[in-house]
Order: structure tokens, then C-alpha cells, then sequence
């Protein structure tokens, strides 16, 4: 009887043990998929709140794009800054900066116009173009890209045009090559323009290849090449903070205007 007895209470703690591992794992399990649960509605509000934040500041670039960025009335020091009211205890402030060194990447083929408005006979215009490149394939589509350049003159009227055609390496294209003049700030070529009295733009075409390029007045200062806007939104309640910078450049005609012959009465062959 003691015997059997024994075995009894063996018995109930063996299972009185599994119970309890039993208990343990589904708590564990229990507190795993709570933590995991929380953590994604952790998420989902980051994310929920990140996008919000993100859209307050895009408002940010609309306020600024929606004023007229051609007054001088606006800017101390070629930049003026501005902010949107509160939007669900959102900060936005946004900055406009006047750009007056032009530095883009221009498609193979594709056209960006500097403005020159305002110079004078001798003033000059610096380009360098091709940064990540040089001479070394026999490819002209992996090499530094040649330039065509059109400069626009308008006197008393008239509209006038001068090209040139500048190639980075020795080609047989009759392009004037560059020689050795090495670019700055790290970019592989330069040419230097010399303006004339009525000169108003400058439209430069990579050829061969895309062409990261930087045009800058030399000795003199260009007038505004294209706007930077920055624009900054800030959660009040949260740490959640979003900035957006875009570029607005000037207005300009599609680079196929190029290759387009207009007359406004009669053309003669």
C-alpha cells in the first residue's frame, strides 16, 4: 500500500511538471508575439507619423515654389527663408537660395542654358565638364564627352548665334580639342568663353556621352542659374524630423528647339 502510494505522488509531480513546462513555453510564446505585436504597432505609427512629417515639409517647397522667386524684394544676401504654419503640431520652415554657379549632369544629347544676361563685352564664362572620366577607351561613349556650344546674342533687335565644338580627347570630328587644360574642382576639362556686348545665353550639348557640368563666371558673377529649396519639418511630439532639397531652374526651350529652322516670312535654300 505505502508502495503504491509512492508511486502516486511520482506520478502526480511528473505531470504537475509538465503542466508547468507546458505553462512556461505558452507564456513565452504569449509574451513573444505581445512584444512583437507592440513593436509593429510601434511601427506602423513611426511610419504613419515619418509620412505625415514628410508631407508637411513637401508643403514647405510648394509655399516657396508658389511665390514669384524673380523679385529681389524677397532676398538679403541671395537667399530668404519663410515657414508654413503649424500642421498638426508640425514645424515647416524652408529656405530659397539664389544659385550663381551653374553645376548639373547633362544627358548625351540633351541641352542646359546658362544665363548671361548682364555681361558685358570681355566678360568671361568658365565651363568644366567630365568628372569620372578620361581619355583612355577606345569607346567615345565611356570617354570625357565633347560639347557643342551655342551662344545667343540679341543687339538692337537681331538675333544672332556663334558655335563652338569643343572635344575633351583627340578625335578625328574636327573638334577643337581643349589640349591639356585640366578642369577645376576635380572635373576633367575646361573652356573659357569670351562674351560680347549682347550676349544672353549659353546652351551647351554633350555629345558622345553624358557630362556632369559646371559653369561659372570668371572675374565676374553670373546672374541666377536656378534656385535651391530646402524645406524642414519637425514633430513637435515626436522625434520624427524630414528635409527635402529641389532645384528650380530657369525657364528654358526643349533641346530639339536646336535642330528647329523658323523664319517669320520667307526661307530661302
Amino acid at each position: 500500500m505505502n508502495h503504491r502510494l509512492r508511486d502516486t505522488k511520482t506520478q502526480s509531480g511528473q505531470v504537475a511538471l509538465i503542466i508547468l513546462l507546458i505553462m512556461v513555453v505558452v507564456l513565452t510564446v504569449g509574451v513573444s508575439i505581445a512584444s512583437r505585436t507592440v513593436m509593429d504597432v510601434s511601427l506602423s505609427r513611426q511610419e504613419e507619423q515619418g509620412g505625415r512629417v514628410y508631407q508637411a515639409a513637401e508643403s514647405g517647397v510648394e509655399s516657396a515654389l508658389s511665390q514669384d522667386l524673380t523679385q529681389n524684394s524677397l532676398y538679403t544676401n541671395d537667399a530668404f527663408s519663410g515657414t508654413v504654419s503649424t500642421i498638426s503640431n508640425i514645424n515647416v520652415d524652408y529656405t530659397v537660395a539664389r544659385m550663381k554657379t551653374l553645376e548639373t549632369r547633362v544627358d548625351e544629347g540633351a541641352t542646359v542654358a546658362v544665363d548671361v544676361t548682364g555681361g558685358t563685352a570681355g566678360n568671361q564664362v568658365q565651363i568644366n565638364w567630365g568628372k569620372g572620366r578620361d581619355c583612355s577607351n577606345s569607346d567615345p561613349s565611356q570617354n570625357v564627352a565633347s560639347l557643342l556650344i551655342h551662344v545667343f546674342n540679341t543687339t538692337g533687335g537681331v538675333v544672332t548665334q556663334r558655335n563652338y565644338a569643343y572635344a575633351a580627347c583627340t578625335y578625328t570630328n574636327g573638334y577643337t580639342t581643349t589640349g591639356t587644360s585640366a578642369g577645376d574642382n576635380g572635373y576633367y576639362r575646361k573652356v573659357t568663353l569670351t562674351l560680347q556686348t549682347g550676349d544672353v545665353t549659353i546652351r551647351v550639348s554633350p555629345l558622345y556621352s553624358d557630362a556632369p557640368i559646371q559653369v561659372a563666371g570668371s572675374g565676374w558673377t553670373l546672374p541666377t542659374q536656378y534656385y535651391a529649396i530646402t524645406s524642414q519639418a519637425k514633430n513637435q511630439l515626436g522625434n520624427e524630423t524630414k528635409a527635402i532639397q529641389v532645384a528650380r531652374t530657369l525657364p528654358a526651350y526643349p533641346a530639339v528647339m536646336d535642330y528647329v529652322l523658323y523664319s517669320g516670312s520667307t526661307i530661302v535654300k
